[in-house]
């Protein structure tokens, strides 16, 4: 299967053989042609949630079968949307740098305490490691080609941050949010806001963004900034049964 890989970078910070991948459809065969070809501890991937009721057929490939979570997209065309005034004047965004390595590393913990993902749906993942694999995400988008990395400040304090990627669909907001203890001051939207005119003034017209479908809040933020549901995926997990 041509669109599923070896993950390096996941298989290292877990310690497990993974591989990984999207599927516009479900063939339950080939998977089975892929686990069979590289045995992989886990296999991660994800399907439109239309394949949802093929999902049962994934019970004969003889292992665990975790349905992991709902990822949902939202998008917004550029050039068709409204852009709104920062709220908060007193912040100020800068572009990360590597003297922030630091910064990322007190921020993400604090940040993601307690955000779920796919990978915590499984068993066989440290779940430090999974804030750690955050961490060394942002770390990784500073003065990266195609990367943005910027951090917000109040009286120059770091207070949050927003990562995105520009790729041949367009932009895409990645790795993003605020400390607690400044939630619901509009510091987020303020973050998307100022990601919108960033790409708008680069000709760049899509953008897009997702999250797991239990995070109501940043969906409302996305309406409100323009941003519409475009299309969701069901991510799966199938371990390798431990025997004894």
């Amino acid at each position: 299967m041509s669109n599923i890989y070896f993950s390096k970078v996941e298989s290292d910070r877990f310690e497990k053989r993974i591989f990984r991948g999207t599927l516009e459809v479900l063939n339950v065969d080939e998977i089975a042609g892929c686990l069979a070809d590289n045995d992989p501890d886990i296999l991660i991937f994800r399907v439109p949630v239309v394949e949802q009721p093929k999902l049962h057929l994934l019970n004969k490939l003889g292992r665990e079968v975790i349905v992991a979570d709902t990822l949902v997209y939202y998008h917004v065309d550029l050039n068709k949307t409204t852009f709104n005034d920062l709220k908060n004047t007193d912040l100020e965004l800068r572009p990360a740098t590597a003297a922030d390595d630091a910064t990322f590393k007190e921020l993400v913990p604090i940040i993601f305490k307690d955000y779920t993902t796919h990978y915590f749906s499984n068993p066989l993942l440290d779940r430090v490691k999974i804030t750690e694999g955050y961490t060394e995400w942002a770390i990784n988008y500073i003065n990266a080609p195609g990367k943005v990395n910027i951090i917000g400040y109040i009286d120059n304090k770091p207070v949050g941050f927003i990562t995105c990627n520009l790729d041949d669909e367009g932009a895409e907001i990645i790795l993003n949010g605020v400390l607690p203890d400044y939630s619901g001051r509009g510091i987020y939207s303020d973050m998307v806001r100022y990601v919108k005119q960033y790409y708008r003034n680069l000709d760049v017209v899509p953008l897009r963004v997702s999250t797991q479908i239990q995070n109501i809040r940043v969906q409302s933020v996305w309406n409100r900034e323009g941003l519409i549901l475009n299309k969701a995926y069901i991510t799966i997990h199938l371990n390798k049964k431990i025997t004894t």
